[in-house]
C-alpha cells in the first residue's frame, strides 16, 4: 500500500498527463476549425475571381496575363462588330473605343458600332474610311471613288486630298479651291491672245477681274527690283498657250512661246498699312507674242472699279492714299500713251518685255522662288539648277553692297534705254550702258557721273529728266540710292 503522500504525488503527476493531453488535443481542435474556416472562405470567394472591372467582355484574370488593361474597356483593340462587351459596365459606357468623338454609350443609343470610327477620312474626300472599306474603295486615294463635277463632299482641309489632282487637269485641287475653280471638273481656261474690248474678254483672270484673282493658267509673278511709277503698286501675270513653255535664256529676258500674254495692272492701296481697306486701280498694260512679235495694249479701268477697258487714251488721274509710314500722299498719275511704251519696250527695232529676266524672276515670292515653280510646274524649260543663276539685288536689301544695289536700280530702270540697241543707243558714240551685267569699265559711267547726278534730280516735268516717260514724281529714295552711288566713285 503506498503511504498517502506517495499517492498525493501519483496522483499530481497522473493530473499533469492528463491537462497536457488536453491542451494538444485543444491545439488540434482549434487548428481544425481555423483550417475550416479558411477552407469555407476559399470555396465562397475563389482565388480566381470572375471580375471584368471595364466591361470589356474579358475577365481581368486573362486581361492581367495578356498584359492588357483590366480598367481600359478599349484594350485591347477590338474589330467593328465586336459584341462581347457589358453594355451595362458604366467604365465601358464612358468609354469612346472607336476615338469618333461619340462615347460608347452614345453609340449604342444612336444605333452605330461603337468599334467603328464613323467619322475618320483619311484622304479628306468626305468618305469615312470604314465605307471605303466596305466598298471596296481606297481610303487613301481622294480620287477613288470618281466624283461628278457636282461633289463638295470633300474636306479642302486634309493635305492628301489638297495635293491630289482629281480632275487630271494639272492643278491640284488645293489650288483650284484657292483659285475658285471646280476640282472635280477639268475647267481650265487659257487666257485669250487678242486684244479684245475688255480685259475680261482675255481670261487672265477669274470672277470679276477688278479683284485679281488668275485664271489656273495665268501665274502672278514680281521682281526682285520693279520698275519705279509714282510709288505705285503692281500686279503682274505671266499667261502662257496650252502645252508651251518658256525657254531660259541665260540670266537675261526669258523666251516666251506664241500666244504668250503678259500683264500689268497699276494701281494704289487706299491705304498702304491696310490692303484691306482696297485699291484704285488705274491701267493693265498687256504684252502679247503672236507670230514671233509682241504687241502692245493698254485697258483702263472704270470709275466703279469693274472693268477695265481697251484704250488709246493717256489721262491723268488723281489719286490720293496713305503711305506706309501714315503720311497721306497725292499724285497726277499719267497714263502713258500706247506709242510711248515703245521707247522703253524697242531694242535693236523690236518690242520685248523688260522685266521678266531670270535674274530678277529669282527669288522667293508667295512662298517659293519663282523660277523653281516655274521648272516644277513644268513651264520653264532648259534652265540649271536655280542656284546657279544669278539674282539681281533688291535696291532695297542692305545685305547687298551699295554698288550691287544701285546697279540693280540702274538696271531696271534705266537700262531698258540705255543699252545697245535701246533707244539711248550705247554702240552710237560714248553713250552710258547701265546694264547690270556691263563692267564699270564698259558703262562709260566714269564720263557721265555729273550729267547722270543733274539728270535724277531733275523735276520730270523739265527736259534733262530721266527718266523720259512714265513718271510725274521724283523717286526720292532711288535718287538717293544712285547720288550715294556716284558719290562712291570719286
Amino acid at each position: 500500500m503506498f503511504h498517502s503522500n506517495e499517492r498525493a504525488r501519483i496522483n499530481h503527476r497522473n493530473f499533469r498527463f492528463l491537462l497536457g493531453q488536453k491542451a494538444v488535443g485543444a491545439i488540434f481542435l482549434v487548428s481544425m476549425m481555423l483550417f475550416a474556416a479558411c477552407g469555407s472562405d476559399d470555396s465562397s470567394t475563389p482565388a480566381s475571381v470572375d471580375i471584368d472591372t471595364d466591361g470589356d467582355g474579358i475577365l481581368d484574370s486573362k486581361e492581367i496575363l495578356d498584359g492588357t488593361s483590366k480598367t481600359n474597356p478599349c484594350d485591347p483593340k477590338q474589330n467593328s462588330g465586336y459584341a462581347g462587351y457589358d453594355a451595362d459596365n458604366a467604365i465601358w459606357l464612358g468609354a469612346d473605343c472607336d476615338t469618333d468623338g461619340v462615347t460608347n454609350s452614345e453609340e449604342l443609343a444612336n444605333g452605330t458600332d461603337p468599334y467603328v470610327n464613323e467619322i475618320k477620312d483619311s484622304d479628306g474626300d468626305g468618305i469615312p474610311d470604314f465605307q471605303e472599306d466596305a466598298d471596296g474603295t481606297d481610303k487613301e486615294n481622294p480620287c477613288d471613288p470618281v466624283q461628278d463635277e457636282n461633289y463638295t463632299g470633300y474636306n479642302a482641309e486634309n493635305n492628301i486630298w489638297k495635293s491630289a489632282d482629281c480632275d487630271a487637269d494639272g492643278v491640284n485641287n488645293g489650288d483650284e479651291v484657292t483659285a475658285g475653280s471646280n476640282p472635280y471638273l477639268d475647267d481650265t481656261v487659257y487666257a485669250v491672245a487678242q486684244f479684245l474690248p475688255k480685259l475680261a474678254d482675255l481670261k487672265i483672270f477669274r470672277g470679276n477681274p477688278s479683284d485679281l484673282i488668275p485664271n489656273t493658267t495665268s501665274h502672278e509673278y514680281s521682281l526682285s527690283t520693279p520698275l519705279y511709277s509714282d510709288y505705285a503698286q503692281k500686279f503682274r501675270t505671266i499667261s502662257l498657250p496650252e502645252g508651251a513653255q518658256m525657254t531660259y535664256n541665260s540670266e537675261g529676258l526669258l523666251q516666251f512661246p506664241d500666244n504668250t500674254v503678259i500683264s500689268k495692272t497699276f494701281f494704289y492701296y487706299n491705304d498702304e498699312r491696310d490692303p484691306s481697306l482696297g485699291k484704285k486701280l488705274l491701267e493693265t498694260r498687256i504684252l502679247i507674242k503672236t507670230n514671233g512679235t509682241w504687241s502692245l495694249g493698254n485697258y483702263l479701268w472704270n470709275e466703279g472699279q469693274t472693268e477695265a477697258a481697251f484704250s488709246n487714251e493717256a489721262p491723268v488721274i488723281q489719286v490720293n492714299w496713305i503711305d506706309s509710314s501714315g503720311s497721306g500722299q497725292s499724285v497726277g498719275y499719267k497714263v502713258p500713251f500706247t506709242v510711248n511704251c515703245t521707247q522703253c519696250h524697242n531694242v535693236n527695232n523690236t518690242t520685248i518685255p523688260i522685266g521678266p529676266k531670270a535674274r530678277n524672276l529669282n527669288f522667293v515670292y508667295n512662298g517659293k522662288n519663282q523660277l523653281q515653280y516655274f521648272i516644277d510646274k513644268g513651264l520653264l524649260s532648259g534652265a540649271p539648277a536655280v542656284s546657279e543663276i544669278e539674282r539681281l539685288p533688291d535696291w532695297l536689301d542692305d545685305s547687298f553692297t551699295l554698288t550691287e544695289r544701285a546697279k540693280a536700280y540702274i538696271d531696271v530702270n534705266c537700262a531698258h534705254c540705255h543699252q545697245p540697241s535701246g533707244y539711248h543707243n550705247s554702240n552710237q558714240g560714248v553713250r552710258p550702258d547701265f546694264r547690270y551685267e556691263t563692267s564699270y569699265a564698259d558703262s562709260n559711267v566714269e564720263d557721265f557721273k555729273a550729267d547722270i547726278r543733274l539728270r535724277v534730280e531733275t523735276d520730270p516735268a523739265y527736259g534733262p529728266s530721266m527718266p523720259l516717260v512714265g513718271i510725274t514724281q521724283l523717286h526720292t529714295e532711288g535718287v538717293d540710292l544712285i547720288q550715294a552711288y556716284i558719290d562712291s566713285l570719286d
